[in-house]
């Protein structure tokens, strides 16, 4: 299917004043970067969250009224409020096509036959049957279970392969030899998915079908159809297995935006409006004083530039200068997004308009071919601190000469360390600056390379050779599995084109000589063939080859390398940012927690959900070096008392003032790593409940909570926590009991309290 990017679509004629981010056009947000993690943090206190919480009032007995009346008619209907009015709403899916839609549908000659709903499949009782991996190192013989990758022509290089100057090592190198078939492939759901022109015409018909449904319920939802023509801006469309998806930013006035604005509406396959993730504001409904008078833009970009100490601003660029309203702080406001040349700063500052205060800085960096063979590292029993090399052959690249994914490019960076394999002679040094020249610019005087091979093996190079394309090859193994494993629920939630050639792709530059990894998804970058220019970018560190292994790092032969779970943790966010739209922002003030969401949640159950998968390392294994930072509060799993994260030890402030969102975020992790492997844990006795049926079912289950997290009024941990009940309770076939521990087990780490009760009944 074809992805509307909401990166591409002007918004000239709706703001007074901003600025576009060079050739990536507007930027909605950005992506946080998991780079080197913090161990256990000692510094806590209590939690500031409900505090915000407390806007979240009831409706008046009117509004109570109608919301009674409609229940009358969808008894599955639930609703949130804030500042009394409606501000959250989902149902779920109907079997019939509602009457406000038809006549879109017919105008548009759309198909009005009814359609089955999809739901979740049932969960599968822990007690039952233990959490299944596939365990792939333990059946040399068996071919890796992956989702089909598409066939196709090479992709031709247009620079010179060599295949001589391979660099030898007197290590022996055991090469698979995967023959037989595997016996639990991951699979892609069945489904109908839409074509490109189906899916331009749903989006025509997305808008016109809500406005038919608001002005329905208009006292309802207190909008009318001129207000919401004035308030909504269609970004985005989406079509998956389980809902369609309209993404809309949100205007307080023709001039105005609203401070983290991003809405979703959810359609079911019958076009019922089953979702409305926030309030759709009016200044009726959150009435503010005029500005008489402000600073004016140019100020608050200088303001936004010294806010942040650590980065320099002589060469800072602002990505984004936008005059908002932060409904949470009840001010006008400038949303100021700024980055310098090197990538290495990426931040986001709001600044009060009236006033020319720093209310919030969030740093938005944290520190088809089956021929080609690479060398790897494999991790006996999933040790990550025991890397040990092996050959795999059989590897898809989308590249006659060189490792290339439908998800990723990969590419090295040896230009100030020599390199035989790419004749870095060719390229004038200029200066003492050459390194730096590929940086900052997509036109610039030098440029990233990937290392290329006219027979397609890379299996030569080692941890410890002169050219670290080891790195290379290793990234791209791990890199490409992760990616698979993925790929089933990145097509259950509408979120992937119809063709691989479409895919977004991150780049992924190895050996950058720097100390640490992140992940920009605004950063320029020159590269060989032009290839990943213009943003989405993953560095990985190159780590000192006479240290040890650790939580970041494995290190063997001479070499240390990112091991694989902080490449996906890496991964993980462009996948939540780039196909998910979901942002980084962290401002406690304003109630936006998600890179909470992106470091300590996902950012850790995931990559270690992967490393089960391929491992079979089990739900707390003894050794902790099996299990990413399992060894701390960043993915240290639950257990007793003693290791519980709890909300009220890790606030938002406390992740603001620390720095420490991975301890923070895992507040979330510990029960997702629970939901995971079906476990409940009462003091130091661990029993049993249900888990999703499989790992792609997993996978929906979290993205798609953090969807609807980033669209909410208050999008802290509490509200991710209530977005995976409803999506339960609305979209799955789970039943009572199932739905009713996992808002227990919800309750042991404090994220109980916002939850809808209707979703855990």
């Amino acid at each position: 299917m074809e992805r509307i990017d909401h990166k591409k679509i002007s918004l000239l004629g709706r703001m007074s004043l901003f600025i576009l981010a060079g050739s990536a056009g507007w930027v909605a947000g950005s992506a946080q970067a998991g780079d080197e993690m913090p161990g256990a943090t000692e510094d806590v206190g209590t939690s500031n969250d409900n505090e915000l919480r407390s806007q979240s009032t009831q409706p008046p007995k009117e509004l109570s009224t109608l919301v009674e009346e409609y229940r009358t008619q969808d008894p599955n209907a639930s609703f949130s409020f804030f500042n009394g009015h409606i501000d959250s709403f989902s149902t779920t899916p109907k079997n019939s096509i509602p009457e406000y839609a038809v006549k879109v549908l017919k105008a548009l000659k759309l198909p009005t036959q009814v359609a089955e709903p999809l739901k979740i499949r049932e969960p599968i009782f822990s007690g039952t049957l233990e959490k299944q991996s596939h365990d792939i190192e333990a059946k040399p013989n068996e071919q890796l279970p992956y989702v089909g990758e598409e066939s196709q022509e090479p992709e031709k290089s247009k620079g010179k392969a060599k295949e001589d100057a391979r660099e030898n090592s007197t290590d022996e190198v055991t090469e698979e030899n995967r023959t037989e078939a595997t016996s639990s492939p991951h699979e892609m759901l069945e489904w109908e998915r839409p074509t490109k022109e189906l899916l331009a015409k749903e989006k025509q018909a997305a808008s016109k079908i809500l406005q038919a449904f608001l002005e329905q319920h208009r006292s309802l939802f207190e909008i009318s159809a001129e207000e919401l023509d004035d308030s909504m801006k269609l970004m985005d469309f989406t079509h998956g297995a389980y809902t369609r998806k309209a993404i809309y930013k949100q205007f307080y006035s023709k001039s105005e935006a609203i401070l983290y604005g991003k809405t979703i509406v959810q359609f079911d396959v019958n076009w019922n409006v089953v979702g409305i993730s926030r309030m759709i504001v009016t200044p009726q409904k959150l009435p503010l004083d005029k500005l008489k008078a402000g600073i004016p833009g140019d100020k608050a970009i200088k303001i936004a530039s010294d806010a942040k100490e650590d980065c320099a601003s002589d060469d800072a660029k602002p990505l984004l200068l936008e005059p908002s309203v932060d409904l949470i702080r009840k001010r006008r406001v400038w949303n100021v997004e700024l980055a310098s040349k090197r990538g290495a700063c990426h931040w986001r500052v709001i600044v009060d308009r009236a006033e020319g205060t720093v209310l919030n800085v969030s740093d938005l960096v944290s520190q088809a071919y089956n021929d080609a063979k690479v060398n790897r590292w494999y991790f006996t029993g999933g040790d990550l601190f025991s890397p040990q090399q092996i050959v795999s052959p059989n590897q898809y690249t989308r590249n006659d000469r060189r490792l290339e994914h439908d998800f990723f490019y990969m590419m090295n960076d040896p230009r100030c360390e020599g390199s035989a394999e790419t004749d870095c002679a060719v390229t004038p040094q200029v200066g003492d600056t050459w390194c730096e020249n590929a940086y900052g610019t997509d036109n610039g005087s030098s440029y990233i390379r990937a290392t290329r091979r006219l027979d397609r093996n890379f299996s030569s190079y080692y941890p410890g050779g002169e050219s670290e394309t080891f790195g290379e090859t290793n990234a791209y193994y791990w890199g490409r599995w992760f990616s698979q494993w993925l790929k089933p629920s990145l097509d259950a939630l509408g979120v992937l084109p119809s063709s691989a050639s479409d895919y977004p792709r991150v780049l992924i530059i190895s050996d950058t000589c720097e100390t640490r990894s992140w992940y920009n998804p605004v950063f320029e970058v020159t590269t060989d063939d032009n290839k990943g220019e213009g943003g989405d970018v993953i560095r990985l560190a190159h780590r000192n080859p006479a240290g040890p292994s650790t939580n970041n790092a494995g290190c063997q032969s001479g070499g240390c390398f990112d091991n694989p779970s902080n490449l996906h943790h890496e991964l993980n966010h462009f996948y939540l940012y780039r196909y998910h739209d979901v942002g980084t922002d962290l401002d406690c003030g304003g109630s936006s927690e998600l890179q909470l969401t992106h470091e300590g949640a996902l950012g850790t159950a995931v990559p270690q959900a992967f490393w089960h998968d391929y491992y079979n390392v089990g739900y707390a294994p003894t050794d902790t070096n099996k299990l990413y930072f399992s060894s701390s509060n960043v993915g240290r799993v639950h257990t007793n008392d003693a290791d519980l994260s709890k909300l009220t030890d890790f606030s938002c402030a406390n992740a603001a003032s620390n720095k420490d969102p991975y301890s923070a975020g895992r507040v979330v992790g510990q029960a997702l790593w629970k939901f995971y492997h079906g476990k409940k844990v009462d003091g130091a006795t661990i029993t049993n409940t249900w888990y999703p049926s499989t790992d792609t079912d997993f996978n929906t289950l979290v993205y798609w909570a953090a969807e609807l997290q980033s669209g909410s009024t208050l999008k802290d941990r509490y509200e991710f926590a209530n977005r995976v009940m409803e999506i339960l309770d609305k979209y799955s076939n789970w039943s009572s009991s199932g739905k009713s521990d996992y808002c227990a087990i919800f309750a042991t780490h404090e994220l109980e309290d916002r939850i809808n009760p209707d979703y855990c009944n």
